[in-house]
C-alpha cells in the first residue's frame, strides 16, 4: 500500500514541547511527518525515531536562499547536525508559491541552491528537494483527463518541472476536497459513495471519490508537459471538524450554508477512508498501480493562524495532545525489508531507474555482469530489483531510497 503521513504545524503559542510531541507520535504509530521550518528542537526529538521527515523552508526566507553561500551554510548548521540519526529524507522550499508573486519567482533558484549544498555533502541522492504548489496551479480539472496547468503560471512551473525531471524530485501538492462540495455530493468527497460518481468521457475511467479525480487531474496536468514520469506527494490533504466563512482555496460555490459540513463526524470519516484508500494499494483509476504518498493536514489545532475558523481546527489532536478524534494509522512493518522493482513499471521507466542506481546512485551492480552471481535470471525487473536493494541497503532503509521514480517497492519478505 502507500503511505500515509501527518503535516506538524506550529502556528499557535499552546502546542507540547517537540519532544512531548515525539512521544505523541511514536504512540499513535505516525511514521511520517512534515514540518514547515527547520526547528532545531524538533529535528533533535526525532533522532533516532525512525519517523520519516520532510523539512521546509518558508516563503519569507525565499529571498535569503538565492545565495549559495547562505544555502551551504543554512545545510551546515540546520541539516547535518542531525542526519541522519533524524531520518530527513526531503526539503519543501517555499510552500504555494504560485499563490504569493513575491515567491513564485524564487523559488526554483533556491531550490537549486539547496540542491548545489546537498551534493556539496554527499545527500543529494538521499534528500529531495521540491516546492508545494496548491491545486489553483491546474486551471481545468473536470474530467481529470482534461486536467491542466494554468498558463499564467508557466514562468514557475516549466524551470519547476525541468528541476523536478532533472534531479528524480516529486510534485508536491495540496489536495483539499472538501472545498469541492459545493459541485459534488458530501458522499463524493468522504469515499463513500457505493457506485460511480462520474466516468471521464475521454478516458472511460470511472471515478468513485474526488479524491481521485484532483489527482489524477494533476497526472494528466504533468502528461502533458511531457512529465509523466515525475512521482507526486499530497502534501496537504485533510478537513476540519470546526468552523464558519470561507477557506482562502474555497470554491466559489461554497457558502456559508456549508458550514455544518465542517464536524468531527465529517473529518473522522474522510481521514479513516483516506488512509483506507492510500493503504489498500488501488491506486487511482489513471495510475492503479502507483504507490500513493499522502499527508494529512494537520497534527494540531492551532489557534493562531488566520483566516476563517476552519483553518484553526483542522488537527488531529487538541493542544493538550488528547485526540480530536480516532484515527489508525498503518504500521511500516518490523523486521527486515527490502526493495525491489515494481512488475507494473514501463521498462522504459526501469531502464532509466537501473541506470541511475548503477550510475549517478552508485549502487554496485557489479554481480549483475555476465558470468557473474546475479546475472541470471537475465531480465529487467531481476537487474532493477538487485541494484536497487544494494542502493536501499547502503542510503539507510527509507522509503525515499526505494522511490527510483515510483518504480521501487519495498517489501518484507526476502525476495531472493
Amino acid at each position: 500500500g502507500g503511505k500515509v503521513g501527518v503535516d506538524y504545524g506550529t502556528d499557535a503559542n499552546n502546542l507540547p514541547s517537540p519532544d512531548q510531541v515525539s512521544d505523541l507520535v511514536k504512540k499513535h504509530n505516525i511514521q511520517y511527518l512534515r514540518i514547515y521550518d527547520s526547528d532545531p528542537k524538533v529535528l533533535k526529538s526525532l533522532s533516532n525515531t525512525g519517523i520519516e521527515l520532510i523539512v521546509g523552508v518558508h516563503n519569507d526566507d525565499l529571498s535569503k536562499f538565492q545565495f549559495q553561500s547562505y544555502v551551504d551554510s543554512w545545510v551546515k548548521n540546520s541539516i547535518l547536525p542531525y542526519y541522519p540519526a533524524t531520518k530527513i529524507t526531503d526539503i519543501s522550499v517555499g510552500v504555494e508559491v504560485t499563490d504569493s508573486p513575491d515567491a513564485a519567482n524564487l523559488a526554483v533558484p533556491a531550490m537549486r541552491n539547496v540542491v548545489s549544498a546537498l551534493k556539496k555533502v554527499g545527500l543529494q541522492d538521499r534528500i529531495k528537494v521540491s516546492t508545494p504548489l496548491s491545486f489553483g496551479v491546474l486551471s481545468k480539472s473536470y474530467p481529470p483527463s482534461d486536467g491542466a496547468f494554468d498558463g499564467s503560471h508557466d514562468n514557475v512551473l516549466g524551470p519547476l518541472l525541468d528541476f523536478l525531471e532533472e534531479n528524480q524530485s516529486p510534485f508536491m501538492v495540496n489536495l483539499y476536497p472538501f472545498y469541492a462540495i459545493g459541485d459534488s455530493s458530501l458522499d463524493a468527497v468522504l469515499f463513500k459513495s457505493p457506485s460511480s460518481i462520474f466516468v471521464d468521457p475521454n478516458t472511460g475511467f470511472s471515478y468513485k471519490n474526488i479524491f481521485d479525480a484532483q489527482l489524477d487531474a494533476v497526472h494528466f496536468a504533468l502528461a502533458k508537459r511531457k512529465s509523466r514520469s515525475i512521482p507526486i506527494i499530497v502534501t496537504e490533504t485533510g478537513w476540519p471538524t470546526r468552523g464558519s466563512g470561507r477557506h482562502r482555496l474555497a470554491m466559489a460555490s461554497l457558502d456559508n450554508d456549508d458550514d455544518s459540513y465542517a464536524s468531527i463526524d465529517n473529518a473522522q470519516t474522510y481521514n479513516t477512508n483516506l488512509i483506507r484508500h492510500v493503504t489498500d494499494g488501488s491506486g487511482t483509476p489513471a495510475r492503479p498501480d502507483e504507490e500513493l504518498v499522502v499527508y494529512i493536514f494537520s497534527l494540531f489545532n492551532e489557534n493562531l493562524k488566520q483566516g476563517p475558523e476552519t483553518e484553526r481546527n483542522f488537527g488531529l489532536f487538541y493542544p493538550d495532545m488528547r485526540s480530536v478524534y480516532n484515527l489508525v494509522f498503518p504500521g511500516k512493518g518490523t523486521g527486515r525489508r527490502w526493495c525491489v522493482a515494481s512488475r507494473q513499471a514501463s521498462n522504459a521507466a526501469l531502464q532509466n531507474a537501473l541506470d541511475w542506481a548503477c550510475g549517478p546512485g552508485k549502487a554496485d551492480c557489479s554481480a549483475l555482469q555476465p558470468d557473474q552471481q546475479c546475472f541470471e535470471p537475465n531480465n529487467l525487473v531481476s537487474h532493477a530489483s538487485f541494484a536497487f536493494n544494494n542502493y536501499y541497503q547502503k542510503n539507510g532503509l527509507t522509503d525515499q531510497a526505494c522511490r527510483f521514480g515510483g518504480t521501487g517497492i519495498v517489501v518484507y519478505n526476502d525476495p531472493s
